[in-house]
């Protein structure tokens, strides 16, 4: 069990070096400063996960891996928290029909609940070479629990996730490209 755990970690590592040198996911259709941030997360697959961890030499927990990943990969600053986060000045809270990847994604463990309790990375669209991935929509963070634990690539559709979404903050400005479309998508609505 455990030769077979080392070998999906160091096959895991190579496919994930190899969407990051191709940039497979958000590019073109996301701005640089989005790539970026998008291929820095991605760059810290495989960190085990620690809870309180904000490291990658030492472990991550879901909003210590988000705030470092963010400070690294755009400069940005947040709250230590997931739930701090979402309640940041600096979030902009936006409709799940304007995600874009590169956007930040909350959860709650109780959907009655006020408290955000976990927090990632959306990806947008994957196209690589992990088939059961592929055409889907991914988001990147540090699981605590499940099957596997640590920084991983996951589907937004996985029950688990879909039950306990709670919505979309933005950190980043839009990409141009997709708010020129939308505007265009809005004059054409309106002249209907």
């Amino acid at each position: 069990m455990k030769m077979y755990h080392k070998i999906y970690k160091l096959s895991f590592y190579f496919i994930f070096s190899l969407i990051i040198i191709q940039g497979i996911f958000a590019a073109p259709k996301v701005s640089e400063r989005r790539q970026k941030l998008i291929t820095y997360s991605l760059s810290l697959v495989g960190t085990k996960y620690v809870y309180g961890g904000t490291d990658p030499e030492t472990g991550f927990d879901c909003s210590g891996f988000i705030d470092y990943a963010v400070k690294n990969g755009a400069g940005i600053q947040l709250p230590r928290t997931a739930n701090e986060i979402y309640n940041s000045s600096r979030i902009l809270k936006i409709d799940p029909k304007e995600k874009e990847p590169g956007d930040l994604m909350f959860f709650k463990n109780d959907p009655n609940s006020d408290r955000v309790t976990h927090i990632g990375l959306y990806c947008g669209v994957y196209r690589g070479p992990i088939t059961e991935f592929n055409g889907k929509r991914v988001f990147v963070s540090a699981v605590s629990d499940g099957p596997k634990t640590g920084v991983q690539l996951t589907l937004i559709s996985e029950r688990f996730w879909k039950n306990h979404f709670f919505g979309y903050g933005r950190i980043l400005p839009r990409t141009k490209v997709q708010a020129q479309n939308t505007k265009t998508q809005n004059a054409r609505v309106q002249k209907k």
